[in-house]
């Protein structure tokens, strides 16, 4: 059973989003801007109302037109603003819009995100027409072919050949729009339906790019104080201690005064630089190989036939 997902315009009002996850639908994506002179008017009340779900993608997408790429990805951006939560696409299907002016709007979408995965929306029968070009640049093809009548997204579907996710353009088919009659609650009259086949966790890492983005220095120290202050162990036994469990932040602050409570009792008993030798002192030098690196029993026989510690 894939995941179902909407993608959605002005023409679809201002869907009642929780209503829409209710449906059990797991991603969208909404039209933000159309050439370097159109913004949705409903885009931010699609924006606010998806990321307030849960277990669900929110997406946004650009209806490209022929002309310069860069400068539409920069008009995308200044109107859609952060996007890093956001899976983004590329619609490229009309008005002139083609592979080299798509591939100069995913550079310029890329250097100005730090690599911001981007799906393209480049439907087969498009690319038939634009002569089969190369699309490498995207980052996985969103293809449309539809099915007939009307209906839920799992009705639908069940008419969906296998074949048409068949791979075209040198990237393989991640999302398939296979039809523009879907009928979802929270969203007034029909609406294009999509298809992901495989999990969530795989859509995400695919269109937020997570697998291979890096943790910033701020999330890293934002995991590291959640665990370092939350997170809990038994209490050692014979603890007197009224909690039953300690904070990890308690054993390790714990654990290194015992060992430095070890060190000065040895530092005591022994200078600096004897304590090794007396605990090496009673041991043979077969005993002493054993527990070693091979590489370094020869050092060690040396040492010892120069009188060294376990010698005879």
């Amino acid at each position: 059973m894939p995941l179902y997902g909407v993608d959605v315009a002005s023409y679809q009002g201002r869907p009642s989003w929780p209503r829409v996850r209710e449906a059990g639908i797991r991603f969208a994506f909404s039209k933000v801007t159309e050439g370097t002179g159109y913004t949705n008017p409903t885009w931010a009340h699609n924006r606010s109302e998806m990321l307030e779900l849960d277990g669900f993608l929110p997406g946004a997408y650009h209806f490209l037109h022929g002309g310069k790429g860069a400068a539409q990805a920069r008009y995308f951006l200044e109107k859609a603003g952060d996007v890093s939560q956001f899976a983004v696409a590329l619609d490229v299907e009309a008005s002139g819009a083609n592979a080299s002016t798509a591939e100069d709007w995913v550079r310029e979408f890329k250097e100005r995100t730090g690599g911001h995965p981007v799906i393209g929306y480049f439907p087969r029968w498009y690319w038939d027409g634009q002569g089969r070009p190369d699309l490498g640049f995207f980052d996985t093809i969103w293809q449309s072919h539809y099915v007939n009548g009307s209906g839920s997204p799992s009705a639908l579907y069940a008419k969906v050949p296998a074949s048409w996710w068949a791979s075209f353009g040198g990237e393989p088919v991640s999302l398939l729009q296979f039809s523009s009659s879907g009928r979802v609650p929270g969203i007034s009259g029909d609406c294009d339906v999509n298809a992901y086949r495989g999990t969530f966790e795989e859509l995400r890492a695919l269109a937020l790019g997570e697998e291979d983005m890096p943790l910033s220095d701020e999330d890293l120290r934002k995991i590291r104080d959640i665990v370092w202050n939350t997170d809990t162990a038994p209490a050692p036994s014979g603890s007197a201690a009224d909690n039953p469990t300690w904070r990890h932040v308690n054993i390790v602050r714990d654990t290194y005064t015992s060992v430095q409570e070890v060190k000065a009792a040895l530092a005591r008993q022994a200078p600096d630089g004897e304590v090794a030798r007396a605990a090496l002192a009673g041991l043979t030098a077969e005993q002493i190989a054993e527990a070693i690196p091979p590489e370094l029993a020869e050092r060690v026989a040396a040492l010892l036939s120069a009188g060294g510690p376990g010698g005879a």
